[in-house]
């Protein structure tokens, strides 16, 4: 392929909350898990911040990375599981706030939690084909909004974004291979007019990983296959991680090196970001990858199924690498917030609509 990654920004939410605040309230859990699902942290999302607020930051600072022509967009994908609207189209409310195109093809793509990786591969699709000449595509989630009070996911639900900018010049890493495996299996699953996401069968236990294996195997295994290429030709690998025992498992069942893995997990500091997670993973990947090195990437969606591609990061990485912003960066700039400020922030605690003041 010729396509690939001219730029990319992310946007983490700056209020975070600490596991041991939320398991005062609930004590749902046993604390050996912490250490086990590698939960620490999890991101808090702003009163007036949501998966639009994310996309638009994330996809300013990859567009002035990028140093092109806003002009030159020609589609722009949201990926995200949890937009504010039911029907409307919360991709184009991107084209106005970053004065893009409107002649850009716009949509949304919903494919739970690897809707930003599908996204992706559908825009290098049109790039490759020639029918644009760059594209814009974020991954965003907030599940953390979108989590009920009291459920074991609480505890990991968090939020974030990350944008690309694709094209076929000044590329810092290019898009090599692309596999994917689905089929229906409801592990996580919101239905139309729900606010909350819902564990598959009604209990989170053995859910947390339900359908994972069944996916991510066989799409990791016909990537290897599609690209001829072996675990041990990669040097680092992006893995699904809505809990640090996921990668465990993926790293097992593809035989990859726990080094390939495990230094990229970042649930612990900030949860499960959804739709960002695993590409949060990639840039934090590209933030100190060098010219030349082979990246795997594995992103599974809860009912959606899983996408396994690689790319591979050119001579022009090293002079176009972020020198701030970078992801420890933004997972070091955070404030602590305590239980109740987090449920009233993330609009948990309902008011009547028919309340005459908000003072009384």
């Amino acid at each position: 392929m010729h396509t690939g990654i001219r730029s990319y920004g992310i946007a983490l939410p700056k209020y975070r909350i600490d596991s041991a605040e939320i398991w005062g309230v609930w004590k749902n859990l046993s604390k050996s898990f912490f250490d086990l699902l590698s939960i620490g942290e999890r991101g808090v999302c702003a009163p007036e911040e949501d998966t639009i607020t994310l996309a638009v930051s994330a996809a300013k600072m990859a567009l002035e990375r990028a140093t092109i022509s806003n002009e030159s967009i020609g589609a722009v994908f949201l990926g995200s599981g949890t937009s504010p609207y039911a029907t409307k189209a919360a991709a184009t409310i991107l084209i106005d706030a970053l004065d893009l195109p409107k002649s850009a093809l716009t949509c949304d793509v919903q494919c739970s939690d690897k809707s930003g990786s599908t996204a992706l591969w559908m825009a290098a699709g049109l790039i490759e084909a020639g029918l644009i000449e760059n594209a814009l595509v974020i991954g965003a989630d907030t599940l953390n909004r979108h989590t009920q009070p009291g459920m074991v996911l609480e505890y990991v639900a968090s939020a974030g974004a990350v944008a690309f900018v694709l094209g076929k010049e000044n590329l810092i890493a290019t898009l090599e291979g692309f596999a994917t495996h689905s089929h229906d299996q409801n592990d996580y699953f919101r239905t139309e007019g729900e606010r909350f996401i819902q564990a598959g069968a009604g209990f989170y236990g053995w859910v947390a990983n339900w359908g994972l294996l069944d996916h991510v195997v066989p799409a990791g295994t016909e990537l290897f296959e599609k690209t001829g290429l072996k675990p041990e030709d990669f040097s680092k690998f992006a893995v699904p991680q809505k809990t640090g025992l996921r990668p465990l498992m993926t790293m097992g069942k593809l035989e990859l090196d726990m080094m390939q893995v495990l230094p990229f997990v970042l649930t612990s500091q900030i949860g499960d970001c959804g739709a960002a997670g695993v590409l949060l993973s990639l840039a934090h990947i590209l933030d100190f990858a060098e010219s030349g090195e082979r990246i795997g990437v594995i992103d599974y969606g809860c009912g959606a199924g899983s996408d396994a591609w690689s790319l591979v990061c050119t001579d022009l990485l090293p002079e176009r690498r972020p020198t701030r912003d970078l992801v420890v960066e933004c997972l070091e700039d955070k404030i602590m917030v305590d239980y109740a400020t987090m449920i009233k922030f993330e609009g948990k605690l309902m008011q009547s609509p028919h309340r005459l003041s908000n003072y009384y």
